[in-house]
């Protein structure tokens, strides 16, 4: 949290940085409302981000696209990402940030819904790979997660949320490998695909 805030006082002002935070916070903290995707996955995410920074050609991009990616999450609504990526632009065209990488950030936002990465734009790999690891956590921290997906998705009744969650779930298994990077294909897939068939089982 400290990078991120550093990074928007180096391309802004210390009172503007603060406004992008409080910003932020203002849809983060709601954990009521979203307790799966708050600060916590954020925060997960700039863990993995540190972790693999060496790995990353334009890091302040990817850091300012993690903090962006989820800030507008409503469950029923289709549009989250576009919406997450307008909000980005909105805020950070008022900084020294370039054009080009305000777009860029705007891009990886939007890739985030399909995560599927149609370039050969590593950064948005890891990007992508980050906002999955979950997926290949332990049997135990996929489990709480999957529970608070289904919070999340509450006012579904069971049967229709059993069938839309498996379609998505179906999706990353038929994938020829959920993760794009060798080092999170290493580490989550063979995980993230037992975790996967766990969750559609117990769906079933």
């Amino acid at each position: 949290m400290e990078e991120l805030k550093a990074l928007l006082q180096s391309v802004s002002d210390l009172s503007y940085a603060e406004k992008v935070m409080a910003f932020l916070d203002q849809y983060y903290s709601n954990t009521d409302v979203r307790p799966y995707h708050n600060w916590t996955h954020i925060q997960h995410m700039f863990d993995l981000f540190s972790t693999h920074r060496e790995h990353l050609h334009q890091p302040d991009i990817v850091l300012l696209s993690i903090a962006f990616h989820d800030v507008i999450y409503e469950p029923l609504y289709t549009n989250n990402e576009l919406q997450s990526a307008e909000r980005a632009q909105e805020w950070l065209s008022k900084t020294d940030l370039s054009t080009e990488s305000i777009r860029t950030i705007y891009e990886y936002i939007l890739s985030t819904k399909t995560h599927a990465n149609h370039t050969e734009d590593s950064d948005l790999d890891f990007l992508l790979d980050f906002d999955l690891a979950i997926l290949g956590e332990s049997p135990e921290a996929y489990d709480a997660y999957a529970q608070k997906i289904r919070t999340e998705f509450q006012a579904i009744p069971e049967a229709i949320y059993a069938d839309g969650r498996k379609k998505i779930l179906n999706v990353f298994l038929a994938m020829a490998n959920i993760y794009k990077t060798h080092l999170f294909q290493d580490q989550y897939e063979t995980q993230a695909r037992a975790n996967i068939r766990r969750e559609i089982e117990r769906l079933n």
